[in-house]
């Protein structure tokens, strides 16, 4: 076996962060990483199981210094080449009637957390690389009743893209963001009661120009494309995945 021939077997698989990774979309995500030859960090607060070939880490993303034990864990195992921020609740929060701490929790979770990874993450990975944040097709539609403080947040993440974009192009780091529409698996929590304000499921496939919802397969696609050197001239953009929604 020639020297580099032994280099190169003996090199580690490019590190894949995903967090939410246990998720409806989050373990789509990972899976399709994974697929594509990444290790696979899915990390989530509590403890979960994860497919063989990915590994679970446990953190507080409303936490800097849990965010920071995170990214040394990653890098432990690799040059980390991919941050895929997929975590975020859903909490009722009409207009008028919300309960300031549902307000702040979503706020923390969806936002806060998201502007901490993407301001750790420069000192952790290994150019060319890639951040992928999730949004929502809601930040840019006002009709949406029930949940603004969400709607808010998933709007704060697309800034969170542009601005996270141009600061860190120089330094070989793309980050670009995904605005799923309404899932087939409505999220966790309170998702299926305010999938119900807007007229169950069939109001919701019938609202979209596609007629369908959007699958957990679907935003794996799109991560699996961004993350890819085929879109290396790619940053800054949020790409809706939604069936149509944005396009209404």
């Amino acid at each position: 076996m020639s020297a580099s021939t032994a280099s190169q077997a003996g090199a580690r698989a490019p590190v894949a962060i995903v967090t939410g990774g246990t998720g409806a979309i989050g373990s789509a995500i990972a899976a399709r990483l994974q697929a594509g030859g990444m290790t696979v960090v899915a990390a989530d607060r509590d403890l979960r199981a994860v497919p063989e070939g990915q590994v679970f880490r446990s953190c507080e993303l409303t936490d800097p210094a849990s965010i920071a034990a995170l990214f040394e864990f990653a890098r432990g195992l690799g040059d980390i080449a991919c941050l895929v921020g997929a975590h975020g609740i859903l909490m009722a929060t009409p207009a008028g009637a919300a309960d300031p701490e549902a307000i702040s929790m979503v706020i923390d979770v969806n936002l806060k957390s998201v502007a901490y990874l993407c301001n750790a993450a420069k000192s952790f990975l290994a150019p060319p690389a890639s951040i992928v944040l999730i949004s929502s097709w809601t930040a840019m539609a006002g009709r949406v009743g029930g949940a603004f403080a969400y709607q808010a947040t998933k709007a704060g993440v697309e800034a969170l893209t542009h601005a996270f974009a141009v600061a860190y192009g120089p330094d070989g780091i793309r980050v670009n963001c995904i605005a799923p529409g309404f899932m087939a698996a409505p999220m966790k929590g309170e998702g299926t009661a305010l999938r119900a304000r807007q007229g169950g499921m069939d109001a919701v496939i019938e609202g979209a120009p596609l007629r369908r919802l959007t699958e957990g397969e679907d935003i794996a696609a799109a991560v699996a494309y961004l993350v890819s050197p085929e879109a290396s001239a790619v940053t800054g953009i949020v790409l809706p995945v939604d069936a149509g929604y944005r396009a209404l």
